[in-house]
């Protein structure tokens, strides 16, 4: 006979993700001042572009949009798992900002491709860019993406998504950087190319950038496990845990952006509750701080269902055995 436990500290994780959410929310001031000031940059750059004929300066503002984007997200992400979860959503609302990540990063790709289309009409027939606001308006943004990162390092520690779109903001500055080259070129040489291939090179910047959010929302959506888990890891360090005799039907996956969670059933001795109790408070420690998974549910079994390996193909098991 098998023992199911889901109550109390036994079978539910304890939670633990609502007081990282917490300090989590702390981060928001810095979050909206990013997106504000990100968002100055974007409309300074997409006028002087238009203003400059300058394509690198809107693919700039482009590659700005993603930073955005990756603010706004982590932002939206944080404000929507304050939601309680429900009958109709017993996981919360989780997943909501990973659909909007895959929603924005789709979009980026088919405005690369619009970049990708204008940069080869320009190279086939340069036009005439006004260097001078080129170089002006590339400084700013520089200046201002640097001042963001310097907003959000002190917390880039605590929270995988900050530490993201901080890694995001560096990489725009070094576009920025970019841009600023290409308008040396055009005010020194009157070279008008420069223009057209800096934006190539910041829209094959986007596409990577793109892809790999698209990558990592389709693996959450998929129920992959995290790449962050090294989940045969997890599994033998749950059979070295002292009681515990096997692990079987392990599943790991997303919730949402950071937030971990696990299922498996365990194989201990025929012992008494409040002994299944302790193991099992042991393992989600042990999973929380050495896996940072922070929900689990942990089902107890003490005789041998037969299972090869940790890992189960799931069936529709009403077919196989029908109920009475």
């Amino acid at each position: 006979m098998s023992s199911h436990n889901h109550g109390g500290q036994a079978g539910h994780a304890g939670h633990s993700h609502g007081l990282n959410l917490s300090r989590r929310l702390g981060i928001v001031p810095g979050l909206i001042a990013g997106i504000a000031l990100n968002l100055v940059i974007v409309v300074i750059q997409i006028i002087a572009g238009i203003i400059a004929g300058s394509l690198a300066l809107i693919s700039d503002a482009l590659h700005s949009a993603t930073d955005i984007s990756a603010l706004a997200i982590t932002w939206f992400a944080l404000a929507q798992a304050k939601k309680p979860p429900s009958a109709f959503k017993t996981f919360g609302y989780h997943r909501t900002g990973i659909l909007t990540a895959l929603v924005n990063s789709l979009v980026l790709v088919l405005v690369t491709l619009w970049i990708f289309y204008e940069a080869y009409q320009r190279l086939l027939d340069p036009q005439p860019v006004g260097g001078t606001l080129v170089l002006i308006a590339a400084i700013v943004a520089l200046a201002a993406n640097l001042l963001i990162v310097y907003f959000l390092h002190g917390r880039a520690e605590e929270d995988l998504n900050i530490r993201s779109a901080v890694l995001h903001l560096l990489g725009d500055a070094a576009a920025s950087a970019a841009v600023i080259v290409a308008g040396l070129v055009i005010i020194i040489t009157g070279w008008y190319p420069a223009d057209p291939l800096v934006s190539v090179l910041l829209g094959l910047a986007i596409l990577w950038g793109a892809w790999r959010i698209i990558r990592e929302t389709l693996e959450i959506l998929l129920e992959a496990s995290p790449r962050t888990v090294d989940v045969d890891k997890a599994v033998e360090a749950m059979i070295r845990e002292e009681g515990v005799l096997g692990v079987h039907d392990m599943h790991v996956w997303t919730l949402g952006s950071g937030i971990y969670a696990l299922s498996c059933h365990i194989l201990i001795e025929d012992i008494r509750v409040s002994e299944s109790s302790r193991i099992i408070r042991n393992l989600k420690h042990m999973l929380r701080c050495d896996f940072h998974i922070t929900h689990s549910t942990i089902e107890v079994e003490s005789v041998s269902c037969n299972v090869e390996g940790p890992y189960c193909q799931i069936s529709d098991h009403h077919l196989i055995e029908p109920c009475d």
